[in-house]
């Protein structure tokens, strides 16, 4: 498996919020494969974030490759690009 870059978020329960939860951290992993990241998530459910606290994780490849609309270029962007900043989408491109 390759190494490449992930976004790792944690959640905590909230029932203020209309989502019912709340975002307590947001962290960009480098050089780290899938398996490594399960790795890391269980160590940190077991000994800070526990799910019967209402603790959630979420993790996902910091960046994507789309192709640009106009060019037919690859281009990497974020994995969390708004749809209206990705050069991949007819709203970019219609000002």
């Amino acid at each position: 498996m390759t190494k490449q870059d992930w976004t790792m978020k944690i959640f905590k329960a909230d029932k203020r919020t209309l989502t019912g939860d709340r975002l307590i951290s947001s962290t960009i992993w480098r050089d780290r494969d899938d398996s490594s990241m399960c790795h890391e998530i269980d160590e940190l459910k077991s000994s800070l974030y526990p799910a019967k606290k209402g603790y959630r994780f979420e993790y996902y490849p910091a960046k994507k490759t789309v192709k640009n609309l106009m060019t037919g270029q690859d281009v990497v962007i974020d994995s969390d690009t708004p749809w209206c900043c990705d050069p991949s989408s007819e709203v970019y491109w219609s000002y």
